[in-house]
């Protein structure tokens, strides 16, 4: 067997960064929850928990003396409000990325134009971005959508950071045809560009392709479709017990890539197991 590890596979800036924040709360021992799961990796939620950061629902499960530490994925303004309202210690660990997306929709729609977020509408991302808007907002997660929807004649364009480029270029076709008053913002994240074209690249020279996040983690849904188009054997890996006996044959090349979401130590896990089941396929 033949392994590779993509060099973009794993952790981005933002999630490391809202990581290490929670890591150092329970350090210092600060009481504090997170706003919804940190990230979108069970096994990394659990060492939060483990390490004394749970994770809440809502602003109402906040016990008093606990600060809320918001995620990467970032908020609406209510909930800002609500903390200061309520006297709620923040620490705000949104992704700079996801924030500079916030000031970009406050700003062009403080005149009640409309804004376009390319993107899944259940996200918590997509729900904190379209909390910034000050006029109507319209969430189109494909070109399909684009075309059945009913647009305005001005409106301010931005991306879910973690959308597949090619999707946010089809809806923007479609767009740029129908509105005459269009503001393009083209904010994906560097680091998803880069992972989704290192994983294409992998997958055409794989002939087994394994993806490491959380099912739950749309960026990793995101990399596992881009991997399927290429190479048929691409598979979703949680942990290292999702990989089979027999899945892996003596001379296959195997490529590894990973979410934004899925920490270092659960990559080298993964291909731990997957050296272990190559040297057994040998024996």
């Amino acid at each position: 067997m033949k392994l590779t590890i993509g060099e973009h596979a794993g952790f981005c800036f933002g999630v490391r960064r809202a990581v290490c924040r929670a890591f150092e709360c329970a350090k210092d021992q600060l009481p504090c929850v997170t706003l919804g799961p940190l990230i979108h990796n069970p096994q990394e939620v659990e060492r939060l928990r483990r390490a004394g950061i749970r994770s809440v629902d809502s602003l109402a499960e906040v016990a008093p003396g606990e600060t809320v530490i918001i995620r990467s994925h970032g908020v609406t303004p209510e909930v800002y409000k609500q903390c200061a309202e309520r006297g709620i210690p923040v620490i705000d660990a949104t992704c700079p990325h996801v924030a500079h997306i916030h000031e970009l929709v406050e700003a062009y729609s403080r005149n009640a134009d409309a804004v376009i977020i390319v993107g899944e509408a259940d996200h918590p991302e997509v729900v904190g971005i379209a909390g910034w808007a000050g006029g109507p907002v319209l969430i189109l997660p494909s070109k399909e959508a684009a075309e059945q929807a009913d647009l305005p004649r001005k409106a301010l364009v931005v991306a879910q950071t973690t959308i597949r480029r090619d999707r946010f270029e089809a809806v923007l076709d479609v767009v740029r045809n129908r509105i005459p008053e269009l503001t393009v913002r083209m904010t994906i994240c560097q680091a998803t560009s880069q992972r989704q074209q290192e994983a294409e690249r992998l997958s055409r020279e794989a002939d087994v392709m394994i993806v490491v996040g959380g099912r739950n983690s749309s960026n990793t849904q995101k990399l596992l479709e881009t991997c399927a188009l290429r190479c048929p054997r691409a598979y979703l890996t949680e942990t290292p017990d999702d990989i089979p006996e027999g899945m892996i044959a003596p001379g296959d090349r195997v490529a590894i890539t990973a979410g934004a979401s899925t920490p270092q130590w659960l990559l080298e896990e993964v291909r731990a197991r997957l050296e272990e089941r190559a040297q057994g396929a040998k024996a």
